[in-house]
């Protein structure tokens, strides 16, 4: 009986095992239905799953190592300025120059010193030479009569070729010189001022307000015919047309 039912133990396993190695698995007939069920490869894993709730917030970790320097930022406004610092300490004495050095700023000196000593002497022979042809130095001016005669507009000519203008008397000295050279040629002078700009205000040529007149009475009187000044043998002075001739002094 035992040898009966080893001997179908074993039959059933072969008929297991050679249903396994044929792919196919059998189903225990039933009265209307037969469930199969497929012994093939496994299946492509399917889609993810929607994410799970958050879980607990888990303790704080240790902190990271410090990164690298990154690159420089915009440059800021300027600041305030600050308070000056406190004065650093006195430098050094320097070496004391050389007897050399000296001598040599000695001899410099004493060659200009002597070029001025020449340049004076200079300066001197042509006063004395400008006196004798007659001019009439007044401080570190010079009057000189170059024409005998001439209109207002010709003695301003003659004279700026001569690097000169006509003569300007800014007071009772200058005014003196002048009178003697009127005086010396018997002739009124032309006086380097006028109110052609401006009628009835006199100026110098270069547009400044006198300072200085020494009008004869009653003058200037000669309204817009008359807008130049002359001055006569006795220093007074007279407006007068700007066309007539008169003596043509420069002023140096």
């Amino acid at each position: 009986m035992h040898l009966l039912d080893t001997f179908q133990y074993l039959m059933l396993l072969v008929s297991l095992t050679m249903a396994s190695g044929q792919d196919t698995c059998s189903c225990e007939p039933k009265m209307t239905t037969c469930n199969v069920v497929p012994c093939g490869l496994p299946g492509s894993n399917g889609l993810p799953g929607r994410d799970g709730n958050d879980g607990p917030k888990g303790e704080k970790g240790d902190r990271g190592e410090r990164g690298a320097v990154g690159p420089p930022g915009k440059v800021g406004p300027m600041g305030i300025k600050g308070d000056q610092g406190v004065l650093g300490p006195k430098g050094p004495k320097g070496d004391k120059g050389t007897n050399e050095e000296l001598i040599s700023l000695k001899a410099q000196m004493t060659a200009m010193q002597e070029e001025m000593r020449k340049l004076q002497n200079l300066v001197n022979t042509y006063r004395k030479v400008a006196i004798l042809f007659g001019a009439k130095i007044v401080g570190e001016k010079m009057f000189m009569v170059v024409v005998s005669e001439g209109t207002f507009e010709e003695g301003k000519i003659i004279c700026s070729q001569r690097g000169a203008l006509l003569p300007t008397p800014k007071n009772g000295r200058e005014n003196e010189a002048l009178k003697e050279l009127a005086e010396q040629f018997n002739k009124q002078i032309y006086l380097g001022m006028s109110d052609e700009k401006t009628e009835g205000t006199f100026q110098y040529l270069n547009g400044e307000t006198l300072i200085y007149n020494n009008w004869a009475s009653h003058e200037p009187n000669g309204g817009r015919k008359e807008n130049c000044v002359e001055i006569y043998t006795n220093g007074k002075w007279n407006d007068k047309s700007c066309t007539e001739k008169r003596l043509v002094v420069c002023e140096l």
